[in-house]
């Protein structure tokens, strides 16, 4: 790299990393397309066989590595993608095409996995957007496997950032390792398999950033985690700045692992995790988190045509909760669609199945402890009327008495203007609302989810102006309240949430201990004039700002050692 460059992508993993690049797939893989003999069919069918095998086999030393480092807590990541190595609509897929269409293993590969990425690739879901991604994954597995290729050991000695277009989750257990100290990609998501796995290797991560300059092992890399930047050529003082960042907030972590949620005035706070996966669990309950406030169940379909049956999710379900009794599991329904409308009333025969399996399941396992089943994207009263009479629909069906007794709150998620708007209404009707902010923002302003200025979303003012008016309904309800979106998870406008009422909020697991340290340093009356002011400014920026400049100096170093200010 000849000169100094600072790239914006993702913040995946939190943290700071000072290191030498290590550059993985620099190489771009051909893809040959060869039209063969009917008698060298056979070859290549051969040769593919192979190379399922041999991928497979890497996987699960993969997996068995992980178990190894991490117990068998994360492992299940891995076996999404062993699943896939015996997909009939991957693998029997690829073998038709090359048996059909006479073409070379390369080439059906390729074909294939580009085939069945299309419609996934199509829709705006984020869910099936990282499906594509998983297709991605085991395809290029596959054809590293047909190339021959081996896995090169690092260039580069003493700490290490990982430089690479993508990375599939079973090349992370390899690569996350010491001395990788940092990542950086060009595609992914926060959510994604890599993504989870940076977090639980505890590794800084920066993703989907685009097409990347030029860089060579050994260059100098800055990777921050909380602001999504990466520094290219850095000068030695801003190489020195990061690493006391990195220092501080490695002090801070292991400060902050067991500390409370309360304000200076005296007011706790109950701090849950959002998760997707029964895999964080152990970190969630690492990090002390008071219980789960958002399980998103869909995420346990990963890569099937169809959700789990009911005893699988009650093996699930139940795991879940032994591991987080006595705290609290909120799941939330699947919530996968496109348009993620997976409502009673917009359900087909197949989908209202599935839904109702779910729906037992959960009643099933609530006898293990405390539990919730909550609804995405209620928009009208009617259908969380529906919702509730489909959820005493399936208990009257169990038969197993304590469970069809079991006391099971049923709340919605607060993700669209008008259920907002009848915050009120809606209060009567459910037992807890839980508040989608990043959902609620691109609804409000007509912003699409992929927009890079959904950003800011959450601060405007209309926005505001839905938020305090959904935690004044719960309030005056007597029901629960909780913030489960992006606002919640950021230091900056954290403060601006409990100074509009909530006192609940659910975060990512790896921001549980910095969203406690953030509400240690809150006034909550201080906190409440900023909220009215913040609801009378014009834009986001404006409301930015405020915080900034009225709630930045409670938290001073706090918030400049993440680099947020």
């Amino acid at each position: 790299m000849s000169r100094p460059a600072g790239l914006k992508g993702i913040a995946a993993s939190i943290g700071v990393a000072v290191g030498q690049a290590r550059v993985i797939g620099k190489e771009h893989r051909r893809r040959p397309h060869r039209q063969i003999e009917q008698a060298a069919v056979s070859v290549e069918l051969a040769r593919f066989a192979k190379a399922v095998s041999s991928s497979r086999a890497e996987i699960e030393s993969a997996k068995q590595e992980l178990t190894q480092k991490h117990g068998p807590t994360y492992a299940p990541i891995l076996d999404v993608y062993l699943l896939m190595h015996g997909d009939a609509l991957l693998i029997d897929a690829i073998s038709n095409a090359i048996r059909e269409e006479r073409v070379n293993a390369e080439w059906a590969v390729s074909e294939v996995a580009e085939r069945l990425k299309k419609p996934l690739l199509e829709d705006t879901s984020s869910y099936f957007q990282e499906r594509a991604s998983d297709i991605d994954h085991v395809k290029e597995h596959l054809l590293r496997h047909l190339s021959g290729e081996q896995r090169h050991e690092s260039p580069v000695d003493g700490p290490t950032v990982v430089i690479a277009r993508d990375l599939t989750p079973a090349d992370a257990v390899h690569v996350l390792a010491p001395p990788t100290v940092g990542l950086v990609t060009e595609l992914g998501a926060g959510s994604s398999h890599t993504a989870i796995l940076a977090r639980t290797f505890g590794v800084p991560a920066v993703v989907g950033l685009g097409p990347l300059p030029e860089i060579e092992d050994g260059d100098l890399v800055l990777v921050d985690g909380f602001s999504g930047e990466v520094t290219l050529g850095a000068s030695p003082r801003e190489r020195r700045a990061a690493e006391r960042r990195r220092d501080r907030f490695a002090a801070f972590l292991r400060a902050e692992r067991s500390t409370s949620a309360v304000t200076p005035d005296g007011v706790s706070i109950s701090v849950t995790a959002n998760i997707e996966l029964s895999t964080e669990v152990e970190a969630a309950l690492e990090n002390a988190a008071e219980g789960i406030g958002l399980y998103r169940t869909e995420f346990m379909c990963l890569d099937r045509r169809e959700p789990p049956s009911e005893e699988e999710q009650l093996e699930l379900y139940r795991g879940v909760i032994r591991a987080m009794a006595p705290k609290r599991v909120v799941f939330r329904t699947f919530d996968w669609r496109g348009d993620k409308r997976l409502r009673a009333d917009h359900l087909g025969e197949r989908e209202n199945a599935w839904l109702k399996t779910q729906i037992k399941a959960v009643l099933r396992a609530s006898e293990e402890g405390p539990v919730s089943l909550m609804f995405p994207m209620v928009a009208t009263l009617a259908q969380f009327r529906e919702a509730r009479a489909l959820v005493e629909e399936c208990r009257a069906t169990l038969l197993d008495e304590s469970a069809r007794l079991a006391a099971l709150p049923v709340g919605m998620m607060v993700e669209v203007p008008s259920a907002a708007l009848l915050a009120n209404r809606f209060a009567e009707l459910a037992d807890f609302f839980a508040v989608g902010t990043n959902d609620l923002a691109h609804h409000t302003l007509a912003i699409d989810r992929h927009d890079g200025r959904s950003a800011a979303g959450p601060l405007d003012p209309a926005v505001l102006a839905l938020l305090e008016r959904a935690i004044t309904a719960a309030r005056d309800a007597g029901i629960p309240c909780s913030m489960c979106g992006d606002m919640a998870a950021d230091p900056v406008s954290l403060g601006l949430a409990l100074g509009l009422g909530y006192r609940q909020v659910s975060v990512p697991v790896s921001v549980l201990p910095l969203a406690r340290a953030v509400i240690r340093n809150i006034d909550l009356e201080a906190a409440a004039e900023v909220a009215r002011e913040a609801l009378e400014c014009v834009s986001a920026h404006a409301v930015r700002q405020l915080l900034l400049e009225r709630l930045g100096p409670s938290l001073g170093a706090l918030w400049k050692d993440q680099g947020l200010v």
